[in-house]
Formats: C-alpha cells, sequence, structure tokens
C-alpha cells in the first residue's frame, strides 16, 4: 500500500494535478483519477492501441505512438469508478502546435494534416512565405494520431486550462 502524506495524497497523485499533468484516459480526468485509480493496470492491459501506461505506477497516462480510437475498452476493464462513460465527448483535449513545427520554420512537412481524419489541422500561408499549422479545436478529437507522426515532436494533446478550446489549441 501507497504511504499517504499529510494531504491525504502520494506525491505521484499530487503531480497528476499539477498545470502541466500527464493527459488522463478518455471519460476520466485528474479528480477522478486521483479519487479512485488503485493503479491496477487494467486499463492499460485492455488498450487495444497499446497506448495506455501506469505512470510511477500512480495513475494511467497517455502516450500516443497512434490514436486513440476512442473504443472504451479502458472503461470497460475498470473495476473503479474512474470513468464517466455517459461523457460526451470522451474528453475535451485537443491537438496543440508548438513554434517547433518545421511549417513555421519554413520547411514544407503536413504529415499532421494528411493523417487528420476529423480535419482538425490545417495549414495556413503567412506573409513571407512561412505557413503555421493551426487547429481547429471544434473539430478536433484529441485523438492523439498526429503526435506520432510529427517528426520533431511538435504535436501535443492536451486539456485546455481555461475556457476557449480555440484559444488555449492554436
Amino acid at each position: 500500500m501507497a504511504h499517504r502524506h499529510a494531504s491525504g495524497a502520494s506525491p505521484g497523485r499530487r503531480r497528476l494535478a499539477a498545470r502541466d499533468a500527464p493527459l488522463t484516459p478518455p471519460w476520466s480526468d485528474a479528480a477522478r483519477v486521483m479519487a479512485h485509480c488503485t493503479a491496477c493496470g487494467a486499463c492499460a492491459e485492455a488498450c487495444p492501441q497499446d497506448i495506455l501506461a501506469i505512470a510511477g505506477g500512480t495513475h494511467p497516462v497517455i502516450a500516443f505512438t497512434q490514436p486513440c480510437t476512442f473504443c472504451g475498452a479502458c472503461a470497460e476493464a475498470c473495476p473503479e469508478p474512474v470513468f464517466d462513460t455517459g461523457r460526451t465527448p470522451p474528453w475535451d483535449a485537443v491537438a496543440a502546435v508548438s513554434d517547433g513545427c518545421l511549417e513555421r520554420q519554413g520547411v514544407t512537412c503536413r504529415a499532421c494534416e494528411d493523417v487528420c481524419e476529423a480535419r482538425a489541422l490545417r495549414c495556413r500561408s503567412q506573409p513571407g512565405g512561412r505557413a503555421v499549422m493551426t487547429v481547429d479545436a471544434e473539430a478536433c478529437t484529441g485523438c492523439g494520431g498526429c503526435v506520432p507522426v510529427c517528426p520533431v515532436g511538435a504535436i501535443d494533446v492536451r486539456r485546455p486550462t481555461h475556457a476557449g478550446r480555440a484559444a488555449d489549441a492554436a
């Protein structure tokens, strides 16, 4: 059994609530994970995409090596009330493109745009011959299919830290 601190949470669980915390699985959030997850690993074992892992033995996180299909196997396998499968959409996470994107460097890439089934990623020409990859936060499902194809690791999927998904995703 994990030792608890005076706050009642283990160190790993406190980190999960931090602003830059890893993305939790669909149909869950940091509060549900902290309150209910026992880190048994059932969700990770059930994931057919093999994108779930138990971080530091304390909680599930997503590592996008391929897209999440939102099949629900993780939620079905979990013996605890970590998942709320009635939540639609499964999460409010969206892709975010950093300044390291090759398009911003004047190199045509567009690998993420090519794989985006939701067509949420679009390259927009800018003055001076450069381009910028933009994310339509309303169209983005947060599946993460764009993450592993980016040759420079300039894309991640995250939950907005405040209201206004479009502002956080651009």
